[in-house]
């Protein structure tokens, strides 16, 4: 067996210089002693350096030197705490505290579990990719949703955000980059059952379980092409009833987004941009002048509308200062036994920015575990949860809303004038909607969206082990049941003129009534038999799984539009709109039914837990493929290697040492579709009537895709796992490549064929990239300590797919032999100085020419052309092998995630920090979203004020200028492609156990959490570094939470 002493001489030192600073220096007033020894391992009698030797109840300690001896002057008749990392904590009277002290190996280290697909396995015999979190790392976040507190806790983990909208914060989750350019999902069952994490209530998390390899995946075969994310909920243990409150109240403010220039410094912009596009200003110096007077704010025109001169400042007026959070969770658990049990509910509320109408996100959770045994050979096991959750936000949209704030003139008040030197306004309106949309009439009387989700999942387990020693029979079913419902009800807006003659603007026109229904039932059986047992003294283990499951699912669904109701008051079906038009209805029916069929196995076997193997297979058949293509198997097949249990490996610093090598088959299921290996008509066409002669006509739209078959992506994975210094410094890494040989598209044929193609599996797409964690757990007298550090890369490349070599300036989602997403664009070299300059340099380069080659000038973007510049500026064939004067510029895809974790506890104190970001991403931006007048009705930005003039030649934007739509400056180009490497300051955490008495109160902590507090990074500053790709202005700000919360046991 290894030796446990150390050494590394480095350790030595930094030992000593420890026992320097932690050796006690006072004087005591009272009888004092001194205890002397030598602290070993148990097991081999080896000295261990390090050890922490504290007198209990103060601060008086010391630690062990290079040979394992100390030395501490303590009180008489005190008692002395040994404690050291990966051993079991010793306290001993001060009188047995002399002389050999051995310590014994924590179990609880070597014995770790991790869950793995049908089971757990011992940590330090995976041989498969598996990262795991505690359940409770989840629940001390204030994030809006489990999801969401995932982001940067794991290697090869990116966690997908795009806004800050309640109940809209997480897009996704992506383990290992990408497995197909078509649609693939994450696999997340919680406790067996398809499920979804933004649901879930966090607190009832145990643990999750990361699959991020074959290996460790394929025991789930074709639904395992994004990864598996095995998420285990809490059960009740042994002992009296304990009841755990968790809650929190947090405050919200918005992040990064754009800052209004005041109505009069937007009509300075308005009159430069007019001046620079047609020769002449919008108004006159004088009456530009007037705006923001607040003695003349307006006056009437002869053509029948108001002349405005406000200062409105409509982000100010249309959002709150801050938002609120709040969370309460309670659970109940204990048991004997023979049975023990889990109950919870817990309320999530959120309310969004925008300062009227609705905005919110509510979740409620009621979840109820019990397990018992019926005797020493069968168990059972209940479990059932309910899940809600509820969503209410402007019907018009709250990201359109925000895009109206951000953009309205300054000028425009909220409300109409009502009188003016005896002229009252006749709009029909109290609401101002002259120059362009009004976003607070909108959120107050626009209508709103509702949509409500409820899940009822009800799961029975029968459990028959020890019939024959090492045998278990695990046989479940369980039944997933949803209820969705949406309302959205537009109410149409019209502004019209102060004589109310004319319309200037209108929303939501013309009024509508939407409601949509569905239910759907997801059915799962399993059965499992499990078989361990050994060899030769238990030299050679062995451990057989084998189990079947059955899948149904149905969806029902219908939905129905009414258009142009009699009456903006009386939304209804009945009676509240005309009937007789046929094109004021719209009625939807959906069914989505299928099944699934499935055998696996697993066969795990390991040599004195040295030399480790495992093999996995799934064989699946789906009802939405064609009888033939349904059946697919998926195998894997991993090992490993603990080199640090050899007889002859001899390094005492290294604690586990574990080489392993994977490989295997995964299915992607999600791009089946349902059933259209069949030929299918279709009695409908857009813009095209029903009947045609009085006849009503059906077609065929798209031939049967009968040689359709599963997504197959092969997967190999190499790894190193390491602990050092006796497990205080863990980590691994691995390094991974896959191949999806078998991606669904379609072929290019001519368009003469007159229908759509089928999709067959043609494409090709290479994955590859690595992960790396690593962390340090010490303790140093009272002050325990944690350091962790994970980061990760993948990349892609599109071998092939569909002769896909178009390529454009913008974003490029799909091109062979580039990665997936890539953005090409022009290559520039800051602004003309003058139109004179750009004239100039046509006449020395001839052939030359830029886009809006006639009106090119002074503070005009500066595009290079590639090679000889004696050609027009442009795309030139478009394609990679002929791109003009495209390059490639990136992608949007984050490289390089990374996520640290710094942690310490003292006495009944505790702080953690996390850092998360990405290393890495390009990030193309719609000119729409911060070019500075990029239509009349677009205002510009603060931001704005840095652009070029004669005597500011180095800003960053563009000459002002009446763009209309035109992009000549804005085209996709080195200058504008942002960049979305970010580092944060995702979570800061300061925490206080209070000392309670334990007869009434168990445990009580209170805590404060800053959780998305600050970042940095080169994106322009009105825009969070995770927004989409190809962002637009209708943006909903990133939040910065504040959170006060209370933790107690009873």
């Amino acid at each position: 067996m290894r030796r446990k002493f150390f050494s590394w001489k480095l350790i030595q030192l930094l030992s000593l210089c420890c026992t320097f600073f932690l050796s006690n220096l006072g004087a005591f007033a009272q009888t004092s002693i001194t205890a002397k020894g030598q602290v070993v391992d148990a097991a081999t009698n080896e000295s261990l350096i390090g050890v922490s030797i504290q007198e209990k109840g103060t601060t008086n300690g010391t630690i062990t030197d290079m040979d394992g001896n100390y030395s501490l002057k303590v009180a008489d008749n005190s008692t002395i705490v040994f404690s050291y990392i990966g051993y079991q904590t010793v306290e001993l009277k001060v009188s047995a505290a002399n002389g050999v002290i051995k310590l014994k190996e924590d179990s609880e280290t070597l014995q770790e579990v991790v869950v793995v697909g049908y089971g757990v396995q011992k940590k330090v015999n995976l041989s498969g990719s598996v990262s795991a979190i505690e359940g409770d790392k989840i629940a001390e976040k204030p994030s809006a949703n489990a999801l969401a507190a995932l982001q940067g806790e794991l290697p090869g983990v990116a966690v997908l955000r795009s806004s800050g909208q309640p109940g809209s914060e997480t897009s996704g989750m992506r383990i290992r980059g990408f497995s197909s350019v078509n649609s693939t999902s994450t696999l997340v069952l919680i406790d067996g059952i398809e499920g979804d994490m933004t649901l879930l209530n966090p607190n009832d998390i145990e643990s999750i379980s990361v699959l991020k390899d074959a290996a460790s995946a394929a025991i789930y075969g074709a639904r395992a092409a994004a990864g598996v994310v095995l998420i285990t909920t809490k059960s009740g243990v042994e002992g009296k009833p304990k009841i755990n409150y968790n809650g929190y109240f947090s405050f919200n403010t918005p992040g990064n987004m754009p800052e209004r220039l005041t109505a009069w410094e937007e009509q300075a912009f308005i009159d430069q941009s007019r001046l620079a596009a047609t020769g002449k200003t919008e108004w006159t110096a004088e009456k530009a002048s007037w705006v923001g007077n607040p003695n003349f704010n307006y006056r009437t025109l002869s053509n029948g509308r108001w002349d405005y001169f406000g200062a409105t400042n409509w982000v100010a007026e249309g959002t709150k200062d801050f938002t609120t959070q709040q969370n309460h969770s309670l659970s109940v658990s204990g048991g004997s036994k023979a049975m023990n049990y889990m109950l919870s509910a817990n309320f999530f509320t959120k309310n969004g920015l925008l300062k009227y109408g609705p905005d919110s996100n509510d979740r409620y959770n009621l979840h109820a575990k019990i397990n018992t045994s019926i005797n020493k050979y069968i168990d059972l096991g209940v479990n059932i949860q309910y899940q809600s959750k509820e969503v209410e936000s402007a019907s018009y949209g709250a990201g359109a809303l925000f895009g109206a704030l951000y953009s309205g003139r300054g000028r425009q008040a909220i409300y109409v004038p009502t009188e003016y030197m005896g002229i009252t306004d006749e709009s029909g309106s109290i609401y101002n909607g002259d120059l362009q949309v009004n976003p607070i009439n909108i959120m107050k009387n626009g209508g709103a969206k509702k949509t409500k989700y409820e899940a009822f999942i009800g799961k029975a387990n029968l459990t028959v082990k020890d019939l024959v020693k090492g045998l278990r029979i695990h046989l479940s079913a369980s039944r997933k049941a949803g209820y969705y419902a949406e309302v959205t009800e537009k109410h149409a807006l019209l502004w019209y003129d102060r004589v109310g003659k004319a319309v200037r603007a209108d929303a939501n026109n013309p009024s509508s009534l939407y409601k949509k229904k569905n239910s759907d039932f997801h059915d799962l059986f399993e059965a499992t038999v499990n078989y361990s047992f050994d060899l030769n003294d238990k030299k050679h283990n062995f451990n057989i799984l084998a189990g079947s499951s059955y899948e149904n699912y149905r969806k029902d669904e219908m939905d129905i539009n009414a258009k142009n109701l009699i009456s903006d008051g009386f939304f209804s079906f009945n009676g509240g709109f005309d009937t007789s038009v046929a094109t004021n209805t719209e009625v939807g029916d959906n069914i989505e039914p299928w099944s699934m069929m499935s055998y696996f196995g697993r066969l795990n076997y390991n040599y004195k837990e040295r030399y480790l193997l495992e093999a996995n297979v799934r064989y699946d058949g789906s009802s939405r493929l064609a009888p033939d293509k349904r059946w697919r198997a998926f195998p894997s097949v991993s090992g490993a290697w603990r080199v640090n249990m050899e007889d002859w490996f001899d390094v005492d610093f290294v604690s586990n040492l574990k080489l392993r090598a994977s490989w295997g088959q995964l299915g992607n299921g999600a791009v089946l579709g349902l059933y259209d290996y069949i030929a299918l008509i279709s009695d409908e066409q857009k813009n095209t009537p029903a009947t045609y002669n009085g006849e009503k006509w059906y077609y065929q739209a798209n031939l049967p895709s009968t040689e359709k078959t599963w997504e197959v992506i092969e997967t190999t994975n190499l790894g190193v796992d390491f602990g050092f210094l006796n497990n205080r410094l863990t980590g691994s890494f691995e390094y991974y490549w896959k191949y999806n040989n078998d991606m669904l598209s379609s072929p290019q044929l001519p368009h003469q064929i007159g229908i759509g193609v089928p999709k067959l599996n043609i494409g090709k797409l290479k994955t590859w990239g690595w992960d790396f964690n690593i962390g340090w757990k010490d303790k140093i007298k009272d002050v325990s300590y944690q350091v962790s550090f994970n980061l990760s890369d993948s990349d892609n490349k599109l071998v092939e797919y569909n002769g896909a070599s178009v390529i454009k300036a913008g974003a490029v989602e799909l091109l062979e032999g580039y990665s997936i997403n890539t953005i090409w664009g022009y290559q520039t070299d800051g602004f003309w100085n003058s139109r004179d300059e750009y004239l100039q340099y046509k006449k020395d380069n001839p052939g030359y020419k830029s886009f809006n080659d006639g009106k090119v000038s002074g503070g005009d973007v500066k595009y290079v052309a590639q090679g000889k510049a004696d050609h027009e500026i442009g795309v030139g064939g478009a394609t990679p092998e002929d791109p003009g004067d495209l390059v490639c510029l990136g992608n949007s895809n984050g490289r390089y995630l990374y996520g640290i974790n710094l942690a310490a506890q003292w006495k009944g104190f505790d702080i953690s920090v996390m850092f998360q970001g990405v290393g890495k991403r390009k990030v193309m931006i719609n000119p729409e979203a911060f070019a500075p007048l990029w239509q009349d009705y677009q205002m510009p930005w603060t931001i704005h004020k840095d652009h070029w003039t004669e005597d500011n030649p180095n800003a960053y934007f563009p000459r002002i200028y009446q763009y209309k739509g035109n992009d000549f400056n804005f085209k996709t180009a080195d200058r504008w492609v942002q960049n979305g490497a970010y580092f944060r300051l995702k979570n800061l955490t300061l925490g206080y156990t209070v000392p309670v008495s334990k007869k009434y109160i168990d445990r009580l902590r209170v805590y404060v959490t800053g959780e998305d507090i600050w970042e940095h990074t080169n994106m322009l500053s009105v825009f969070d570094p995770e927004i989409d790709n190809d962002t637009k202005r209708s943006i909903y700000p990133f939040f910065r939470t504040w959170t006060v919360g209370l933790n107690v046991s009873f």
